[in-house]
């Protein structure tokens, strides 16, 4: 966490802040719901009283400076996230309920708040958050506003009007995302703002120590992918251009239901798996280059982390990445 974040987040008097997620690590070395805890850390950084509430194995982890309440429901909420894992075990769907009653059972016992950050629009801003007492803060990554997108315009128009309706700002992940909810309730126009998600990469190698770390030479033209191995991530479209670099060296990390044709239809690269988020970052950190071939992202995590790590990205347009690209030369987009 750095001194920025630090002063942007201090308040002349401490507060007591709640922050409800549905994806938070684990442990350290856990990528899920790694810029939620990145956050929850900067607020404490602050001088702040902060609380997270998070599905995992029922438990409390007093993790100085901040407290982190695990409510269950692990399976659901588990990677690659609650809507890929619904798609595979639909039945899972049973424990949102009891998420949520948990969720807002505690806000309400722990309480009072000053502040409750709820990251995911459903289920952490509604039904957890939307009514309680303290300012409330919803912030939405793509997933959710994908979701939100997705639903009967009734019900869509329902769980917004009951967040608006008590006094909820919403914070959007980018640009593109926000216009697109927009477009839709033009009512959170006024009441919404875009600041891309906190990432921390303190402790992340550099470029001779994560090659050394992972076994890759010097002179190697390496090439990394990073995503989950879903349709929408397009990796297909990423390692068919890098068939066509000469002597590229293609390592892909990630996992998930299309692994077996990828690893079937490009012999030549290397399929890592999922890792966890210290090795992931010592991938990205060794590589020469980053590929993005995914349409639909907002802010996309892995290309902030890999200029973070002053690795070049080529990737395809998405989200903010208009935006990014016309500041950074080291986003190449390609059309």
């Amino acid at each position: 966490m750095n001194a920025s974040a630090a002063r942007q987040v201090r308040r002349d008097t401490p507060l007591r802040i709640a922050v409800v997620t549905s994806s938070y690590p684990s442990d350290p070395r856990d990528p899920n719901g790694h810029f939620v805890a990145a956050e929850a850390y900067a607020l404490a950084a602050g001088g702040h009283s902060v609380t997270v509430l998070c599905p995992g194995q029922s438990r409390v982890d007093e993790q100085a400076p901040v407290r982190v309440i695990r409510l269950g429901a692990s399976g659901l909420f588990a990677w690659p996230g609650a809507l890929e894992q619904l798609r595979k075990r639909p039945w899972l769907l049973g424990a949102a309920l009891p998420f949520a009653h948990r969720a807002r059972k505690m806000l309400a016992e722990l309480g009072p708040f000053e502040r409750v950050v709820a990251h995911w629009i459903v289920p952490c801003g509604w039904p957890i958050a939307f009514d309680s007492d303290a300012s409330l803060e919803v912030v939405a990554h793509g997933s959710d506003v994908r979701l939100l997108l997705g639903l009967p315009a009734p019900l869509r128009r329902y769980v917004l009007a009951a967040l608006l309706r008590h006094g909820a700002q919403f914070r959007f992940v980018s640009h593109e995302l926000r216009n697109a909810l927009v477009a839709q309730s033009p009512e959170l126009a006024a009441r919404s703002s875009v600041r891309a998600s906190d990432i921390v990469v303190d402790g992340a190698p550099n470029r001779a120590q994560a090659r050394r770390q992972l076994g890759i030479a010097a002179r190697t033209r390496l090439c990394v992918v990073v995503a989950r191995l879903v349709p929408a991530k397009r990796v297909a479209v990423a390692l068919g251009a890098l068939a066509l670099v000469p002597s590229c060296s293609v390592v892909v990390v990630g996992d998930g239901p299309e692994r077996e044709p990828l690893v079937r239809d490009f012999p030549g690269a290397r399929f890592v798996g999922h890792l966890p988020r210290d090795r992931t970052l010592a991938w990205i950190a060794a590589a020469d280059l980053l590929i993005s071939a995914s349409r639909r992202e907002g802010a996309p995590t892995v290309v902030r982390e890999a200029r973070a790590l002053g690795v070049p990205v080529v990737a395809a347009p998405a989200g903010d990445l208009e935006q990014w690209s016309a500041a950074d030369p080291e986003i190449v987009l390609v059309r």
